[in-house]
C-alpha cells in the first residue's frame, strides 16, 4: 500500500503532528479559533505528495460532485429534486464503474487515477444524502476536508458528514493523554499490518504448498480470515490514531467479530463503517418500513451482492457475494439474525460463532487466491 511506503508514511504523520501541534498553540491564543478548515492544506499537500495526477483528479472530482450538492440545495420541487438525488448518486459513483470495466475491457482507456476511490465515492454519496434528507447545505471548504481526510484517505473507516462536521466545528484538544494513545494505537496498527501480516503471509504460501486434506485446509480458512482481519484493522488502528491528532474522532471498524452469533450480528461487528454505510444508504432507503422475513432475506442477498463486488468485479467476488448473501437469506428465513449471549447457553453460543467465522473464512480466501483453488481449500475439508 502506497501509504506503508517509509517516505509517505513519514510525510503523513509530520502532517498530524504539525497540524496538531498549531491548532494547539492557537487554542493557548484564544479557545475559540478553529484551524480545521486549513486541514485541506495537509490534505492537498499528501495527495500532491503521493500523485500530482491523484490531487488533481481528487480535485476535479470534489467540485463536480460539490455542484451536485448546490443544485440538489436549491431545487425546490420534489418530484424533480428526487430525480436529481438519485441521479447525482449514480454520477458520484460513474468513475468507481468505470474504472472497474477498464479492467474487465482493456480497450476502454484508464481515465482516472482512483487511489482510495472506492471509500471517497461512498463519502460522496453520504455528502448528497444528507443535503437531500437533511436540507441542508455544506460549505465547500468543509465538504473538501471531509472528502479528502487524509487519515482514512485510502480506506476506512468510513466517515458520515454528520459525524464529521461535529468534530470539524468543535475539534478535541491535543492533550497528553490523547497523543499517548494515539501513539500506541499507531505502534500496534503498524504491528499487525507489518509483522503479523507478513508472517501470516509465509504461512499461507507454506501451507499451499501442502498436500489439502481437513487440516490443511481448515488452517487455509483460519490464516486467510486472520491476514484479512490484521490487513484491514491495521489500518484503521493507524487511521483512528492519526484522526484522534487532528481533533476527529473515527468511529471503530471492527468490534470483536469472533463474539458474533450469526450473519447480521457478524456485520455489525466486520467492518463496521461498511456495513453501516450500506445498511443506511440502500438497505433503509428500500425497505422503508418494517419487512417481513421474505423481503429481508431478499435485500440481504442483494446487500451481499453489492458489498461484494463493489471490491472488485470478478468471479470470486461474485461468489462469495452469493455464497455470504445466501447464508443471510437463510438466516432471515429461519429468524436466526439474533442470538442473546446471556440467554442462550454457552456451548451452543460459541458453537454458532464458531460456525459464522468459519464461513465467512471461506470467504475470505477470495482475498488470497482464485475461484479454483478456493474451491480446492473447500474440497480438502471432506479429505483426510
Amino acid at each position: 500500500m502506497w501509504y506503508l511506503q517509509a517516505d509517505t508514511l513519514v510525510f503523513l504523520l509530520g502532517a498530524a503532528l504539525v497540524y496538531a501541534l498549531a491548532a494547539a498553540a492557537a487554542r493557548r491564543v484564544s479557545p475559540q479559533v478553529r484551524l480545521t478548515p486549513f486541514l485541506l492544506l495537509f490534505d492537498l499537500g499528501v495527495l500532491c505528495f503521493v500523485s500530482p495526477a491523484l490531487a488533481a483528479f481528487y480535485i476535479g472530482y470534489t467540485l463536480v460532485t460539490y455542484a451536485f450538492l448546490r443544485i440538489l440545495k436549491g431545487v425546490k420541487g420534489p418530484a424533480l429534486r428526487r430525480g436529481l438525488f438519485v441521479l447525482f448518486c449514480a454520477a458520484c459513483a460513474l468513475p468507481f464503474f468505470y474504472a472497474r470495466f477498464a479492467l474487465l475491457l482493456p480497450a476502454l482507456p484508464a481515465v482516472f487515477t482512483l487511489v482510495g476511490f472506492a471509500y471517497n465515492m461512498l463519502k460522496a454519496i453520504d455528502a448528497v444524502f444528507y443535503v437531500y434528507y437533511a436540507d441542508k447545505d455544506i460549505p465547500l471548504i468543509a465538504y473538501a476536508n471531509f472528502l479528502l481526510f487524509f487519515p482514512v484517505f485510502t480506506s476506512g473507516p468510513i466517515l458520515r458528514y454528520r459525524d464529521f462536521e461535529r468534530d470539524y466545528l468543535s475539534p478535541g484538544p491535543l492533550t497528553l493523554q490523547v497523543g499517548t494513545a494515539a501513539a500506541k494505537r499507531f505502534i500496534r496498527g503498524m504491528f499487525k499490518k507489518m509483522v503479523l501480516v507478513a508472517l501470516l503471509g509465509q504461512v499461507l504460501a507454506r501451507l499451499l504448498e501442502a498436500r489439502l486434506c481437513l487440516p490443511v485446509s481448515l488452517a487455509l480458512i483460519i490464516v486467510c480470515w486472520a491476514t484479512l482481519y490484521f490487513d484491514l484493522s491495521g489500518y484503521s488502528d493507524i487511521a483512528i490514531a492519526v484522526s484522534s491528532l487532528t481533533g476527529f474522532t473515527v468511529a471503530e471498524n471492527f468490534k470483536n467479530p469472533l463474539t458474533a452469533a450469526s450473519f447480521t450480528q457478524f456485520w455489525r461487528k466486520w467492518h463496521v463503517t461498511l456495513s453501516d454505510w450500506i445498511r443506511e444508504h440502500i438497505f433503509v432507503v428500500v425497505s422503508g418500513k418494517r419487512l417481513g422475513r421474505p423481503a429481508s432475506a431478499a435485500i440481504g442477498m442483494g446487500t451481499m451482492l453489492v458489498m461484494s463486488m463493489w471490491h472488485g468485479f470478478t468471479w470470486e467476488n461474485l461468489a462469495c457475494g452469493a455464497f455470504m448473501g445466501g447464508l443471510l437469506a437463510l438466516e432471515n428465513l429461519l429468524g436466526l439474525t439474533t442470538a442473546d449471549r446471556r440467554r442462550t447457553p454457552k456451548g451452543i453460543f460459541w458453537l454458532r460463532c464458531a460456525l459464522v467465522n468459519f464461513a465467512f473464512g471461506i470467504n475470505a480466501l477470495s482475498f488470497s487466491m482464485d475461484l479454483g483453488q478456493m474451491w480446492d481449500v473447500v474440497k480438502g475439508l471432506v479429505r483426510l
